[in-house]
């Protein structure tokens, strides 16, 4: 009688670890839809999302060789290893062409990538509300970025850029406008 009761006891606790191993990986498959659905909903390429930044409310990824820090909205590896930042600005609509500053940014964002990936970006995604613009991350983008940082260390609260274009309402609207030199008066 007792190894009747041993063998019921042994068969339910083993049925028990079965159900158990079959809840995990079922958890695990909706995880894994959840994400794939997430992924999908937004229009990501495929690869793995590395990094989210939608909320705002992730850590800025900065650059160990350059004086230079970033939150891209997203960053999915692609299957060979590489990169690609995404950056939606859904406010832009009804352009031809991506706006110059928008692919500077994107590029500081491939900039900082390389430290973080062994395969440098190839290029970088620029999501505006009614169209998306692949940009080649290429030696002479890579090179403006750099350009440009090494410009914008020279500059002081003494020694302020000059802004030939620069609109008085964005002046008023600017959270620097007490500071700046170039702000002050406007």
């Amino acid at each position: 009688m007792s190894g009747l009761l041993f063998s019921v006891g042994l068969s339910l606790f083993l049925l028990a670890v079965v159900l158990l191993i079959l809840l995990l990986n079922e958890r695990k498959s909706q995880h894994r839809r959840l994400i794939e659905d997430h992924r999908k909903a937004l229009g990501l390429p495929v690869g793995e999302l590395v990094y989210e930044d939608a909320d705002g409310l992730s850590e800025p990824l900065v650059s160990s060789e350059y004086l230079l820090s970033g939150k891209p909205d997203y960053v999915v590896q692609l299957q060979d290893g590489r990169p690609v930042p995404i950056e939606l600005k859904p406010m832009v609509q009804n352009v031809a062409a991506p706006y110059s500053h928008h692919i500077i940014q994107l590029m500081a964002y491939c900039l900082i990538l390389e430290d973080y990936f062994e395969v440098a970006p190839t290029h970088g995604l620029l999501r505006y509300a009614d169209r998306e613009f692949t940009i080649e991350y290429t030696p002479a983008l890579r090179k403006k970025v750099i350009r440009l940082l090494t410009e914008m260390a020279r500059y002081t609260q003494h020694q302020s850029p000059s802004l030939k274009r620069q609109r008085v309402g964005k002046c008023r609207a600017c959270v620097f406008q007490p500071i700046c030199p170039v702000g002050q008066d406007k």
